[in-house]
């Protein structure tokens, strides 16, 4: 039997109609915004208070781009054909500086090379090779605090753990003949000076040369700019690239004071954290749900750990997961992106 155009017009219409709301009846099942780039956006203004700009998110790496590449090229050519020779002059370029690096690497081998392109290697020093970094500082001094004894009573830390961690620390990572006193009661009487605030100068991301400064806090029990208290997350460097999985060789830990103490004796003066250590749970594995690497407080951990100030590398941003436990942010900026992974 045939059926009257007009009625077949019809059904087809309403297979549509059906067809487009079984479509969006599976969208809204299916789709959410329940993923780890949505749900950092939260914790964006924890970060920025801290570190200040996101520079993940900057706008600044594509301006760059757009200058060299396309602005630069553009100045080189002579504007016939432009986008060819925008193109090769970009291109010769980059083959120009792949070249620098592997001749400099070879020089670093001990190749033998001639005169001339170690003469011009030399010219163009500063765009092949990493200068020294800058020290670390600490600031803000503390005026109610004279020696070992005081700065843990104003830290509200028992000098017992105190004492034997500062022995562990001597024993572990100073020579026999400079080592500090293990008696207890000369320990508690040396020299110290409680500090609020250390300077750590970090590596720019694909860069040889331009340090970002992290300005890591630790008040204690103090209020920081008449708000709480502000004792800040670091990365220390506790081991080899092969130990603790993503997180390669780094622990991260809060801050719980800053301090440089005196060994009158050995007319020493040591620059010293104390710190907090968190685990990486599953050997620092990045998580199969949101790709990220959490860390923990184990209950075996030691409530205080001593490290030189040296081995704090930078400031992390952590995100609460749950109780004693945290997820490592690694979208902070790019050179966390490209280590933490």
């Amino acid at each position: 039997m045939r059926v009257a155009p007009s009625k077949r017009r019809r059904r087809l219409a309403d297979d549509l109609d059906e067809e487009h709301e079984l479509r969006i009846d599976m969208i809204h099942k299916e789709s959410h915004f329940n993923f780890v780039k949505m749900h950092l956006l939260s914790h964006f203004s924890d970060h920025i208070r801290q570190f200040g700009n996101i520079p993940m998110y900057s706008t600044e790496f594509g301006e760059l781009a757009h200058k060299e590449q396309i602005k630069d090229g553009w100045r080189r050519s002579n504007k016939n054909d432009v986008e060819r020779q925008m193109l090769h002059s970009y291109g010769r370029q980059h083959a120009i500086q792949m070249r620098l690096l592997n001749v400099n690497s070879l020089r670093c081998c001990g190749a033998n090379l001639c005169d001339d392109v170690l003469g011009y290697l030399d010219k163009t020093t500063s765009t092949v090779s990493t200068p020294a970094p800058f020290g670390r500082i600490l600031r803000g001094r503390r005026d109610d605090v004279s020696d070992v004894l005081d700065c843990f009573k104003v830290l509200g830390i028992s000098l017992d753990p105190i004492c034997l961690e500062l022995i562990r620390y001597s024993r572990h990572n100073v020579p026999t003949e400079r080592r500090l006193p293990e008696e207890p009661s000369i320990l508690q009487l040396l020299p110290v000076e409680l500090l609020t605030q250390l300077e750590i100068p970090v590596l720019a991301f694909q860069e040889t040369n331009v340090y970002d400064i992290h300005r890591a806090r630790c008040t204690g029990t103090h209020r920081f700019r008449n708000q709480e208290s502000r004792n800040d997350w670091v990365c220390v460097q506790a081991g080899s690239e092969e130990m603790y999985g993503a997180l390669r060789g780094h622990r991260l830990a809060k801050i719980v004071a800053l301090f440089e103490i005196t060994d009158c004796s050995q007319d020493t003066v040591r620059r010293l954290a104390g710190v907090q250590m968190l685990s990486p749970v599953n050997s620092g594995r990045p998580s199969d749900i949101h790709s990220l690497v959490s860390v923990q407080v184990r209950e075996d951990a030691r409530e205080f750990t001593l490290v030189d100030i040296r081995t704090n590398i930078g400031l992390v941003h952590l995100i609460p997961e749950g109780d004693r436990r945290w997820i490592v942010n690694s979208r902070v900026d790019l050179r966390t992106f490209n280590e933490i992974y």
